[in-house]
């Protein structure tokens, strides 16, 4: 590694580029520490832009995050992407980054990057954007700034800490740990609960929303958190005003969930701002503008040109506190905060302050307004919203189909294999939220198995059940999004057999980009080991291979689940491909088993063991 173009040592070393000087002390730290400061040396203001702070060695395959909640966190061949990158003209925008120009250059890694034998990761982003430019097998350490330095001021950047290593899981782990110590964080608690929009999406109506309530009454399923998504607004930015299909409003509709006893939740994306919405039309200064003085688009979604609130605009913040102080009076007191990306982008401001510092004013303001609720961040800048969120969306939104574009589109896949490569996260930063369970099997293009098909002659485990088991065994949030209405018995026992595998403490070890091994202790169901196959090709595996993850003694023995088949560790067992294999841990205990199937779709199992 390299601090300005020399060889990394300790002690403090400086460069000056043009009239601004950077600062760097290195000290040791389980690796070492790196704090940087910017110094302006000139008599007159100055614009701080990008700037290089130093280098690291590549390798051929790289494991590289995106700045925010959609974007991937995932291994990679940088050559390979970025040359397919620029064949596909990809347009890169704000949502994948807030330097998008960048990728014209190289591939970025926000917030840390692990090559073979190195690891680099900055603990915080209060202040600039930090992230690293893979550029023609040169890996470069850069910020971006972006605010103006008066005469003589100086600016303290979030410190880096570096690292080598021999398990990426154990150094991201320690990652983790040391991100937490910068910070400040707040984690909330895992919850059980219902979202509207995996089935109806913008189709959702007060009628549909209360027929929901009413089957939730007669399903007795426990759900603590029923959550209101996309659809009910008026426009995207005017929250409070809600559309024709909702004639009776919000409070009615927090009123009539905490009648069940259950958590309202809302869905909102407070810092975007539509081009046809009253807010903008009535506030057309509360928008963050490009050079010219233009409006500037943060994204295009809703058919439309979404703008940026700027919230170091005093009266944009004190309309921001507004809103969600008045959906908390509400009754409201779960909020998804989505398209946060939108709030730091780069643009000109009402005040001079760097984009991550406008994000996190805005991020600020709707804390204080909704007090101890709890607040699940979403499209979100990762590291600039701890301490702010309980919990975070840390993968693309899923899909009823498997695959798609690794950029944060839509997938299953990716969904689930961001929330395996960012579980470090969970329970030190936040709760993940690794979005949206679907347990239907009615119009579902994920492939599916009933649990209920002679389980003892099929061994196939699937996508439907990497989609549903996957969050339980990770043990963050596990929010289901179906119409409850439409749930066969079979859909209600396979997600009530999901829930059996939460609660539980889980540990993450990377096989590969596409095969990964879940260790959940003291699950419902017990210790439990899984094998998550997200590749196109079966996976054939002994358990005594994974034997150090276990702790378990030699005598003691697994069971496959759901057949209950006793399963030899010795033995190669196979993982279909876009699958999941899970063992349970069952001691010395041998246990038997005979099946009853219902035609409802039930299937009872009756447990016999040796010692009864």
């Amino acid at each position: 590694m390299k601090i300005f173009g020399k060889n990394l040592e300790l002690g403090k070393d400086s460069v000056d580029i043009g009239n601004i000087r950077i600062i760097a002390s290195v000290i040791r730290d389980d690796g070492f520490r790196i704090e940087f400061s910017l110094e302006n040396l000139s008599n007159d203001s100055n614009f701080v832009g990008k700037f290089e702070l130093g280098e690291l060695d590549s390798s051929n395959t790289l494991f590289m995050n995106n700045y925010q909640s959609w974007g991937p966190c995932t291994f990679v061949k940088p050559k390979e992407v970025f040359a397919s990158i620029q064949k596909a003209k990809f347009p890169a925008g704000f949502a994948m980054s807030p330097v998008p120009e960048e990728f014209k250059k190289g591939l970025i890694s926000d917030y840390f990057i692990a090559s073979d034998k190195e690891f680099a990761g900055f603990l915080s982003s209060r202040h600039a954007h930090p992230y690293f430019l893979w550029k023609n097998g040169i890996i470069e350490i850069k910020i971006h700034v972006g605010k103006t330095l008066e005469a003589g001021e100086k600016l303290e950047l979030d410190p880096l800490w570096v690292k080598s290593y021999d398990s990426l899981e154990e150094v991201l782990d320690k990652y983790a740990q040391k991100v937490a110590t910068q910070n400040i964080p707040r984690i909330g608690k895992p919850v059980f609960g219902w979202s509207s929009w995996y089935d109806y999406y913008l189709d959702i109506s007060q009628k549909a929303f209360l027929d929901e309530l009413k089957e939730v009454r007669d399903l007795k399923m426990n759900y603590e958190l029923f959550q209101i998504d996309d659809g009910y607004e008026s426009d995207i930015g005017d929250w409070l005003e809600t559309n024709e299909k909702f004639p009776e409003g919000l409070e009615f509709i927090a009123k009539k969930i905490r009648e069940l006893g259950m958590i309202p939740g809302i869905w909102t994306a407070p810092f975007s701002v539509s081009e046809t919405s009253n807010l903008f039309k009535d506030h057309p200064d509360w928008i963050v503008r490009d050079k010219s003085g233009k409006p500037l688009v943060a994204y295009e979604n809703w058919n439309k040109k979404i703008y940026a609130l700027d919230t170091t605009n005093p009266n944009a913040l004190n309309w921001l506190e507004g809103v969600f102080s008045t959906l908390k009076n509400y009754g409201f007191d779960f909020f998804k905060i989505d398209f946060l990306f939108a709030g730091m982008i780069s643009g000109k401001r009402h005040l001079d302050d760097s984009p991550v510092e406008a994000y996190r004013m805005g991020m600020e303001k709707i804390r204080k307004a909704v007090g101890d609720s709890h607040i699940l961040g979403c499209g979100a800048p990762l590291l600039s919203s701890i301490g702010y969120v309980d919990s975070m969306r840390i993968g693309a939104d899923t899909a009823l189909n498997w695959n798609g574009m690794d950029v944060g589109q839509p997938s299953a896949k990716y969904s689930i294999r961001n929330a395996l490569t960012r579980h470090f996260m969970n329970d030190v930063w936040w709760t993940n939220d690794p979005d949206c369970a679907m347990v239907r099997s009615r119009k579902a293009e994920l492939t599916s198995h009933s649990l209920s098909a002679s389980p003892l002659k099929n061994e196939l485990k699937n996508e439907r059940m990497v989609n549903v088991y996957v969050p339980a065994l990770l043990n963050g949030h596990f929010i289901e999004s179906d119409k409850l209405s439409k749930l066969s018995q079979g859909d209600i026992h396979f997600l009530k057999s999901a829930l059996n595998f939460r609660n539980g403490r889980s540990h993450v070890e990377f096989v590969d980009p596409e095969r990964y091994v879940i260790v959940s202790q003291k699950t419902i169901n017990g210790d439990v080991i899984s094998f998550v196959n997200l590749s196109d090709s079966p996976w054939n595996l002994k358990i005594e291979e994974f034997s150090s993850l276990l702790s378990k003694k030699e005598e003691e023995f697994f069971i496959s689940y759901p057949s209950m088949r006793e399963i030899n560790r010795f033995d190669v067992q196979n993982v279909d491909p876009h699958s999941i294999l899970i063992v349970l841990y069952r001691g010395k205990r041998k246990i038997t088993r005979e099946d009853e199937g219902k035609e409802d779709g039930r299937d009872f199992h009756y447990y016999g063991s040796d010692d009864t």
